[in-house]
């Protein structure tokens, strides 16, 4: 017993001494957190405003050491950039804002979202700078507005520099001069802090260095750090492609036309789906932009006048006020006096409609007007919409007036209608003069079967078709 107790405290010495190694081997020390990157290259919208916030969400929640963003904008929207601004000021998380490849750049909106970042890098041949606002045309904006916008853009510039300690000069002289500078000039003038050939390059240069957060200076240990992207996600992608000012004014017109179309010829169906598809997924669009919103109502309104033209054509006073209509519209979603301020910026050029694809769109409604006048002036039928409800339809009586076998033609409640027999089998026929009772209606074509005994209450004559053709 004496020997089995002396035993006790050596087996204890071996058992702490064994789990002492396992927590100092390699295979048990915690792995390096993650260095999570994402890609922004284009424009900066409120869709890549997005994707940044949700990046550095995701990597917050990741616990990952650092999120790199790897840009190379021509610039974009000054109220997006602030979002990005604002995220990577907030951020818990060391952000990093990396200017490559080489030729790359972070022009306009993208200067400030870089100068936000803890880390600003560039690649060498990149550039960064050229921020003074202009108007949509890539004019300088008037006397009047362009104090109110300087003062503003450089109270901005102001406060990042402040909040991340660099020297406010070259940013206002990147707004009032509208100056650019080169990967060794930004280092020099401390708006870049490295200048790195690569990601990996950038990640052995910063590493154990000391980044500011939002939470204070947080030193950065990525020793052999795994790399994770962080991509765009399915509707993110879709955004991207659906909020662009051009395909946005397209399906806004072109389904407003299918729409008419519908409205004219109801029981079409296809135009009527095709339009509010294209009509749902410009007001998407239209909704991710600075839109002049006063221009897209006259463009409706525009639309709702050709209406009027298709219903009572040759007049041309509604097709003409659709068109000035139109032409007002088309100034505002261009841009001009009263653009929203975000257009105030290189770059934000592209968020205005393209005067190619307004010319496009007026002559399709210029040419869709001319054609109603033109046939109602020389006599030619215009299209015709019936009175009529197509469900109404259901259960009415009418007269064969051209045999059906199984299709032809059938007078009901004054109007003449294709119609097509609802009989089983390829012979069966009604001729001329017999009755015949609506069953369903397929577009602008009737499905009929014969009538009863009863009297005809359209036409005088027999009511039971023969046995067969």
């Amino acid at each position: 017993m004496n020997h089995r107790r002396l035993l006790i405290p050596v087996r204890r010495l071996v058992l702490v001494g064994s789990l002492l190694a396992l927590l100092l081997s390699p295979a048990a020390q915690a792995q390096p957190s993650a260095v999570m990157t994402l890609e922004l290259d284009g424009f900066i919208d409120p869709n890549a405003a997005r994707y940044v916030a949700r990046a550095i969400d995701e990597a917050t929640d990741a616990d990952a050491a650092l999120l790199v963003i790897q840009l190379n904008t021509p610039g974009g929207l000054a109220q997006s950039a602030r979002e990005m601004v604002s995220v990577i000021l907030e951020s818990p998380l060391p952000v990093a804002v990396f200017v490559t490849p080489r030729g790359a750049q972070a022009a306009s909106a993208g200067m400030f979202v870089m100068a936000a970042a803890g880390v600003a890098a560039m690649s060498p041949g990149t550039n960064v700078g050229a921020a003074s606002p202009i108007d949509a045309t890539g004019q300088d904006v008037p006397e009047t507005l362009a104090s109110k916008v300087l003062q503003d853009t450089q109270a901005f510039a102001r406060s990042i520099a402040d909040a991340r300690g660099r020297d406010p000069a070259p940013l206002e002289a990147a707004i009032t001069e509208a100056r650019s500078y080169s990967a060794t000039e930004a280092l020099e003038l401390g708006l870049a802090d490295v200048l790195a050939d690569d990601l990996s390059d950038l990640l052995r240069q910063i590493n154990g260095a000391f980044v500011p957060t939002a939470a204070g200076e947080v030193p950065l240990n990525i020793t052999d750090a795994p790399i994770q992207p962080v991509d765009r996600t399915l509707l993110e992608h879709f955004l991207s492609v659906v909020a662009t000012p051009n395909l946005a004014f397209i399906l806004l017109t072109v389904g407003g036309i299918a729409l008419l179309i519908e409205l004219s010829n109801p029981g079409l169906v296809v135009p009527g789906v095709t339009g509010a598809i294209a009509l749902g997924l410009g007001f998407v669009g239209l909704g991710q932009l600075p839109v002049n919103w006063l221009g897209v109502a006259l463009l409706l309104i525009a639309l709702g006048l050709l209406f009027l033209e298709f219903q009572e054509p040759g007049a041309g006073v509604y097709g003409a006020g659709a068109g000035i209509t139109f032409i007002v519209a088309a100034i505002l979603l261009a841009g001009g006096a009263l653009r929203p301020v975000e257009l105030d910026f290189p770059g934000a050029e592209t968020f205005t409609v393209s005067v190619w694809v307004l010319a496009a769109m007026g002559a399709i409604l210029a040419a869709l007007t001319a054609t109603l006048i033109v046939m109602a002036k020389t006599g030619k039928p215009a299209p015709y919409r019936s009175p009529f409800e197509r469900t109404a339809l259901v259960g009415r009586r009418g007269l064969v007036t051209r045999r059906l076998a199984p299709e032809g033609e059938v007078q009901l409640l004054g109007e003449y209608w294709q119609a097509r027999l609802a009989a089983e089998g390829d012979t069966a026929a009604i001729e001329e003069g017999y009755a015949v009772e609506v069953t369903a209606v397929d577009g602008t074509t009737l499905m009929v079967r014969p009538a009863d005994d009863e009297p005809n209450p359209d036409q005088p004559g027999a009511t039971q078709p023969p046995a067969s053709a």
